[in-house]
């Protein structure tokens, strides 16, 4: 009796609670719907990642959550109580409403993506957790990374901000994340991380310690939560700033509430965790100039390994060239690397690194220079795939595909696929330019030099064919006296 009374205390005050919350809570709009657009966009183009591929789903007895079997009033109810005891815990308000709810229910009912995002997230929430524990933020911020990018590192908004954390270029270079034609540190994991934590310990500062304005500020900048503060008359508290917010960040602050929510009660909504083939890494030293492909074919490790644990390598080449680099391999192939290090740099270098002497190409002759291209073809065998062909004739699977216009890796046996170009010399006819010396005189004159007559006093010596026989007279030679007006 004592316990059923204690429930409905609790029911009855979570529903004034909600109540209150419902009538200042904006109606659904473009607002919501936008963020939700951006996170489903996330969270559809991690299904296409390599180790999303091979991930293993589980089924579950545990039923899901649904609105079709407890009453709309219920569920907030439930929400509300979860929250409570997560928020509890952290340095995050308790805060609940139509925004927050919409979020939990884009989580929790896709099942497939939330199951990967958990599988995935053993991989990147202990390096998220080491960075953010180092600059005092509280441990909960890893989940920003899960609707900024879907923990996904190649990942590139519409605006331009990329990987994990999404940092826009000027944001990146304030952290010492360097862009350049071959390396993007905002696709680095740690070098981001680090820069993450950095900035929202700094947002945090500068909004009085408020992590929820923090996040807004890394959404949308602290100049426009600045502005929107002074727009409503000088209130802090994100909800009552709320519409003065760019619409993007009025979603942001509810998805990470949804978020949270869904990363920590997953199980009560029948998910369970994908099995993900992620490794245990570790990292390597590169001194030398080498391309993925190298590494790959002496050592025996999947392309997709190497781009997976080293995204921040745009055209999958370690350009270490003045300074050593950073390679993450797994565990088992750190040895083997060491071992063979000198054989990768010298792995067809000439195929992946080609050079040509500065002289050569500087003052090579016309005839030297000019050559014609032609494709080097490859007849698909019963079998065979992409990444196979791709690996015998030393390209990368995506150089192969942008090469035949392919936008899937299906091909079939027979096709035949452009492997490569061939450079062929180009076969020049030079016209023999015959001149009649005099009318008189039937002989075909050949030109042993190539040269301006500069004055009609000079004397040409020329050989002298038969007219008959076409044949050289080897004895045979005539003095003709150069004419004004006479050209070669």
């Amino acid at each position: 009796m004592k316990l059923k009374y204690f429930i409905s205390i609790i029911f009855v005050s979570t529903n004034i609670y909600l109540t209150a919350q419902n009538e200042f809570a904006i109606k659904k709009d473009s607002t919501s719907v936008d963020e939700e657009t951006f996170i489903l966009d996330q969270l559809n183009a991690i299904n296409e990642l390599w180790y999303a591929k091979k991930a293993q789903y589980h089924e579950t007895s545990q039923p899901p959550l649904s609105c079709k079997d407890i009453s709309t009033t219920n569920i907030d109810s439930i929400y509300y109580l979860r929250l409570k005891i997560l928020t509890d815990q952290t340095l995050f308000p308790l805060v609940y409403n139509n925004h927050i709810r919409s979020y939990i229910d884009l989580y929790t009912r896709r099942y497939k993506n939330l199951s990967l995002l958990l599988g995935v997230s053993k991989y990147y929430f202990p390096m998220f957790e080491e960075a953010l524990d180092r600059y005092n933020c509280p441990l909960e911020l890893k989940y920003l990374a899960v609707i900024e990018s879907a923990l996904n590192p190649t990942a590139v908004s519409r605006a331009g901000a990329t990987g994990l954390w999404q940092f826009m270029y000027p944001t990146g270079k304030m952290y010492d994340l360097n862009v350049s034609t071959w390396i993007d540190d905002r696709r680095d994991p740690l070098k981001s991380t680090e820069a993450a934590a950095q900035h929202l310990r700094d947002l945090s500062e500068m909004f009085w310690g408020d992590w929820v304005l923090a996040i807004a500020a890394y959404n949308c900048g602290p100049g426009n939560v600045t502005k929107a503060i002074q727009r409503s008359g000088g209130k802090t508290d994100f909800w009552d700033i709320y519409n003065y917010l760019p619409k993007e960040t009025r979603g942001y602050v509810p998805a990470f509430y949804g978020a949270m929510y869904a990363m920590k009660y997953y199980d009560q909504h029948g998910i369970l965790p994908a099995d993900v083939s992620i490794d245990i890494t570790d990292t390597v030293h590169v001194t030398n100039k080498v391309h993925f492909q190298q590494i790959a074919a002496v050592i025996n490790i999947p392309v997709e390994k190497l781009t997976t644990y080293n995204p921040q390598y745009k055209r999958n080449i370690i350009p270490a060239t003045s300074e050593s680099m950073v390679l993450t391999l797994p565990v088992e192939y750190i040895s083997l690397f060491l071992a063979n290090k000198d054989s990768i740099y010298n792995y067809n270098t000439n195929v992946y690194f080609p050079t040509r002497n500065i002289s050569e190409a500087t003052f090579a002759s016309a005839d030297q220079s000019s050559l014609s291209t032609k494709c080097k073809y490859h007849t698909v065998k019963s079998g065979e795939s992409l990444s196979i062909i791709a690996r015998r004739y030393g390209i990368s699977v995506t150089e192969l595909s942008r090469m035949n216009n392919k936008r899937s890796t299906m091909i079939h046996p027979g096709e035949k696929l452009i492997v490569g170009h061939i450079k062929m010399p180009i076969e020049k006819k030079t016209p023999v330019q015959n001149q009649t010396l005099a009318k008189d005189t039937p002989l075909i004159v050949q030109t042993l030099i190539d040269t301006t007559i500069k004055s009609t006093k000079d004397t040409l010596t020329v050989k002298v064919l038969n007219d008959e026989s076409n044949k050289m007279e080897t004895s045979k030679y005539i003095d003709y006296k150069v004419q004004e007006g006479d050209t070669l």
